[in-house]
């Protein structure tokens, strides 16, 4: 396999607009550990689940996972909405959450999730070319690779 990273995400939490962590700019990673967090289906999204994990235990705490899983964000965002656990998520994808929910950037450390695209090593086709070529243009003119300060600035 071949990858190349096309996105830095910003990672935070969707919490329900009633959580204390709703009325706060960001939250700190170690406040999730009294959070039940929803996890992805793990043969679905298993690099992202390892990814939260090794976030939390990187703050020296294991998560306590929501048992249980959903098909779709939407979904994840419904048992949000009603108490039942915490989502953590990239920035992309907040905005597929309900009305009532709220997304606050995780702090401390300030996350970012790497978005790569990956192709069979040695299948340098025109159409693969073609997607790599894309991906890296839409990474420039969007500053997909930026983060922190870099980002700020260009959004002026």
């Amino acid at each position: 396999m071949a990858s190349e990273l096309v996105r830095l995400d910003r990672l935070g939490v969707l919490v329900p607009g009633t959580h204390p962590f709703a009325a706060q700019d960001g939250v700190p990673v170690i406040a999730l550990a009294g959070e039940r967090l929803l996890l992805g289906e793990e043969d679905r999204a298993p690099e992202f689940n390892q990814f939260v994990v090794e976030l939390c235990r990187s703050k020296g705490f294991v998560p306590a996972v929501y048992e249980g899983t959903v098909e779709s964000t939407r979904a994840a965002a419904d048992l949000v909405l009603q108490g039942r656990c915490l989502l953590c998520l990239p920035s992309s994808a907040a905005a597929s959450s309900r009305p009532g929910t709220v997304w606050k950037p995780l702090v401390e450390p300030e996350t970012w999730y790497p978005w790569s695209l990956l192709w069979r090593a040695g299948d340098r086709s025109p159409y693969v070319e073609a997607v790599i070529e894309a991906a890296r243009h839409l990474a420039r003119r969007l500053g997909w690779l930026e983060t922190g300060g870099a980002l700020a600035d260009r959004l002026g």
